[in-house]
């Protein structure tokens, strides 16, 4: 035990307050100071956050970019996409990182990260590849799609919300698709947003929902509950594993899922999804111009990374 020399003073009141409730002060100390550093050691066992990263797909729509390497390992101003992404997590704290891999896995070999291997990834969607990480997925787990840039402040924002499942919702959606000079190959997956006093819950999602005021587009990062990762545990075992044809929200069969698609199902059996609300300084890179603007941007993308 190490002993502090140091006297501490107290006033008349302190001195009398004690003794009028018969208080040892120094085992009163010790004991606050036990409560103190076990509430931190709890709260910081909450905050501890794993991250799983989703790098399976093969995008023909980038080639010859992508024709030997995945679009994750896609180089942006000397570091790829995946790099960048382990930055920025390392610099919010989280190093409990996954990344599920597919088209050309060989290629993705960062040190330090636990890999999971989606063999099928031509034929399943996201959810699938999402599925093969649920026993990682054993706490809160920010979840990113292998293709996305955005400002590290987006992300911090996201890890320090109180809100359990939260998705990153792009309110300046509709600009980018109407600048952009190239059909883009994927539409946008929708949220549809309501305002319930300080927060923004998200009552529905997909690929074809009316675009409002109320519609935002999922920018592809999010947070996952504990509870949102156990459901995902059991829609695996009490519905992929008995049926993969089985129809599921948008796709027509579950082994073809996308994120969202589980989005959906998680607030169908009520669980609260909230929105984190940005405007723009965020790009997925779907197409040439997409890769183009990305190197222009990424300086003013304060990844820090």
């Amino acid at each position: 035990m190490v002993k502090i020399s140091k006297t501490i003073k107290i006033s008349l009141q302190h001195e009398e307050w004690l003794k009028a409730k018969k208080i040892n002060f120094s085992e009163w100390i010790r004991t606050k100071l036990d409560e103190e550093i076990g509430q931190e050691l709890t709260t910081g066992e909450k905050q501890k956050l794993k991250a799983v990263i989703l790098a399976a797909g093969k995008d023909e729509n980038l080639y010859p970019l992508t024709s030997d390497i995945p679009k994750a390992l896609l180089d942006i101003k000397g570091k790829t996409i995946l790099q960048r992404q382990v930055d920025m997590l390392h610099n919010v704290g989280i190093r409990d990182i996954a990344v599920v891999r597919g088209y050309k896995k060989d290629k993705i070999h960062l040190p330090n990260l636990k890999y999971f291997d989606n063999d099928n990834y031509e034929n399943t969607g996201i959810l699938v590849s999402l599925f093969l990480a649920r026993e990682f997925m054993d706490r809160d787990t920010i979840i990113l799609y292998g293709d996305i840039l955005f400002e590290i402040d987006i992300l911090k924002r996201l890890t320090e919300t109180r809100h359990d499942t939260t998705l990153v919702v792009d309110r300046g959606w509709k600009k980018r698709y109407e600048d952009s000079f190239e059909e883009h190959p994927l539409a946008p997956e929708l949220t549809m947003l309501s305002d319930k006093e300080k927060e923004i819950e998200i009552s529905s999602v997909g690929i074809g929902l009316p675009k409002t005021d109320s519609t935002s587009e999922f920018i592809g990062l999010a947070k996952l509950s504990k509870n949102a990762c156990s459901t995902l545990k059991d829609l695996y075992k009490n519905v992929y594993s008995i049926d993969q044809n089985k129809k599921f929200h948008s796709a027509k069969h579950i082994k073809e899922a996308s994120f969202i698609d589980f989005i959906q199902e998680l607030i169908d059996r009520g669980e609260k999804v909230t929105a984190l609300e940005i405007w723009r300084s965020w790009i997925d890179i779907d197409t040439f111009e997409d890769y183009r603007t990305a190197w222009k941007l990424i300086d003013e993308i304060k990844s820090n990374s």
